[in-house]
């Protein structure tokens, strides 16, 4: 198996990147931060956001690269905000949410990660997401 000799977590995000450094350091896979915004298409999948998003941080690195991309999926709120979830945050925030969710008994939500790789040739998206609700919003 080929080894990854330079990996760039791309984000401006270094909370982000606290978090896959300790995660990949405990695979043995050194890794570096490449602080910047990328471009963030308006899409439902964060799988098409994610692969957008990681074939412009290689295009500004020019090294492998890996980006997470992430939301949260309300279920009585058929999903919203999900890939929306930073915007909603920034204009209605959780008073906001929580006002959405007024008379509803079961609030289950589930917070869904994505990670991609790109090399220049291979693109790999991961949906790191299961079926079993994580969050109760009550």
């Amino acid at each position: 198996m080929q080894q990854l000799s330079e990996l760039y977590f791309v984000s401006s995000n270094t909370h982000k990147f606290e978090e896959v450094q300790r995660v990949l350091s405990n695979l043995g896979i050194n890794i570096t931060l490449f602080k910047t915004t990328l471009e963030e298409i308006q899409s439902d999948s964060l799988s098409k956001i994610a692969a957008r998003k990681v074939i412009d941080a290689y295009s500004q690195v020019q090294k492998p690269v890996i980006i997470e991309d992430d939301g949260l999926f309300i279920d009585p709120l058929g999903g919203f905000p999900g890939p929306y979830s930073s915007y909603v945050y920034d204009t209605i925030g959780n008073k906001g949410i929580m006002r959405l969710l007024e008379n509803i008994e079961f609030r289950d939500a589930k917070f869904v990660a994505i990670i991609a790789y790109f090399n220049g040739c291979l693109l790999y998206t991961s949906d790191a997401a299961d079926d079993t609700p994580c969050v109760d919003l009550g």
